[in-house]
């Protein structure tokens, strides 16, 4: 199967595909689109389908998302999404590694930087199939968790037996006439056969299926071992799947198992793709800065992630009350707010490419555009402190001349009417090197949680900073 490697906000031409012996006309990739942007398009399409006057040539255009799809037409292939920052950087492993960093620290799934470094490894040696990835970590859990034990539960089964037990079903005694030999009963048994094990074991059925790295078929079928008490998956066992505190421990395994069961559902009228697995980076880039703000801050502030501030218009509900029709839907909630005994700030953050063509120009920018200033401006005002923007920064190539905000040279900036503003880039570089994501957050090397630690102090109104220059 043919691979197509794209990174995010990326265009490729149809020629570029025929090129590479990829057949696939305009309308099937319009179709394929569509079923992929129904599936995980919540405010944006994943891909797009364009055509270039100048050109005279279709595209595809990426967005924000990060993941991969299969199309089994007539030359199968698959597309996959990686991370912007490492477009210009040729070593893949950086971006698998925030990749998987960034997802293990949103969604909870429970990997160690030994497993991630596992996989990555074996990301290398192998194929480079972004999906493949998600099948050994898979693997990799499960066989941990299957050592363990699997996970039991009651449940109420009904039979006839000589020996009366549980309850007696009397109804069906009377029914039957069985006045000797045989009653019918129902009674709890302990046994494997439950929802969550049910699957675990249809996700670890679709990993043996599709995989093609080396051991992992095997692996799966090795474990498919554990499974034999377990039926197959029925409808509505996703959703009867309940959590206590004897199966928490499957809970980072169902989390995968659920994306590999959704991705691998074949779709479409003639079952000729799989959905896949998208996720939208620009979430997961804001989670990746709230935990190393909380971290930075532990001791000195109370740090919220999407804190409701009070309506831009004073008394807004009276005025839509009066005209019937509403300003905004909600009330203002910026990303990150951290408070401290001597003020507060809110942070914005942006997980954008401050690279922009102006014609036949390229222009460097402190901001994608003004309404990012106005509306963290605003922010401010309403929260009644200070505020800050941050930005995704790879040293050398993305964004490089935002100010680092683990680094000791920050230059202070303000606003016209002296409030304090922090423009800062996440040097995205120092991920396993001063800054290690974990699957229960972020931590920090104490010089750089230090440099961050006193950036955000000053502009929470602690101390005094250098000679500010003036926006």
């Amino acid at each position: 199967m043919r691979l197509v490697t794209l990174y995010e906000f990326q265009r490729k031409y149809l020629h570029s595909l025929r090129a590479e012996g990829i057949s696939v006309t305009p309308v099937e990739l319009q179709r394929f689109f569509d079923v992929i942007n129904r599936t995980y398009g919540r405010e944006g399409d994943v891909l797009s389908m364009r055509y270039d006057t100048k050109r005279e040539d279709y595209y595809i255009q990426t967005n924000g998302s990060v993941g991969f799809t299969y199309y089994f037409g007539k030359t199968p292939f698959m597309i996959q999404i990686l991370p912007k920052p490492y477009r210009n950087d040729r070593d893949q492993r950086q971006s698998m590694a925030l990749f998987l960093s960034l997802l293990n620290l949103s969604g909870s799934l429970g990997m160690s930087t030994h497993e991630i470094n596992s996989a990555l490894s074996r990301y290398e040696s192998e194929d480079e199939a972004l999906h493949e990835l998600f099948f050994y970590l898979y693997i990799l859990q499960l066989e941990k968790e299957a050592f363990h034990g699997m996970y039991q539960e009651y449940m109420e089964v009904e039979g006839e037996t000589k020996t009366i037990r549980g309850r007696l079903l009397l109804s069906k005694l009377v029914k039957n006439g069985h006045m000797q030999g045989n009653v019918p009963v129902r009674y709890a048994v302990l046994g494997a056969d439950n929802p969550l094990n049910r699957v675990l074991r249809a996700a670890l059925e679709v990993v043996a299926e599709n995989s093609t790295w080396r051991g992992i078929k095997r692996a799966a079928e090795h474990l498919s071992y554990n499974f034999r008490d377990v039926s197959s998956l029925r409808d509505g066992d996703m959703k009867a799947v309940r959590f206590n505190p004897l199966n928490e421990r499957f809970k980072p395994l169902y989390t995968i198992a659920t994306m590999i069961l959704f991705g691998f559902k074949k779709a479409g009228a003639h079952g000729t793709l799989h959905p896949g697995i998208f996720l939208d980076m620009a979430r997961l880039f804001e989670d990746l800065v709230y935990h190393t703000v909380k971290r930075a801050l532990r001791e000195e502030a109370t740090v919220h992630q999407w804190h409701l501030l009070p309506h831009v218009i004073k008394d807004a509900r009276k005025v839509e009350g009066n005209l019937g029709a509403v300003f905004m839907f909600g009330r203002p909630l910026p990303d990150i707010m951290a408070v401290t005994p001597f003020g507060g700030c809110v942070i914005e953050v942006k997980y954008r490419n401050l690279l922009v063509r102006l014609g036949d120009i390229t222009r460097k920018k402190l901001v994608r555009n003004s309404s990012e200033l106005y509306q963290i401006y605003t922010y401010s005002r309403l929260s009644g402190g200070s505020a800050a923007i941050v930005y995704p920064r790879l040293s050398g190539s993305y964004n490089e001349w935002i100010p680092d905000m683990f680094g000791e040279d920050v230059p202070s900036i303000q606003f016209f009417d002296g409030t304090r503003f922090g423009l800062f880039g996440y040097e995205l570089s120092r991920i396993g090197k001063d800054i290690f994501v974990t699957k229960n957050g972020v931590i920090l090397r104490e010089n750089v949680a230090e440099n961050l630690r006193e950036h955000l102090m000053f502009l929470c109104g602690a101390g005094k900073g250098k000679d500010h220059d003036y926006l």
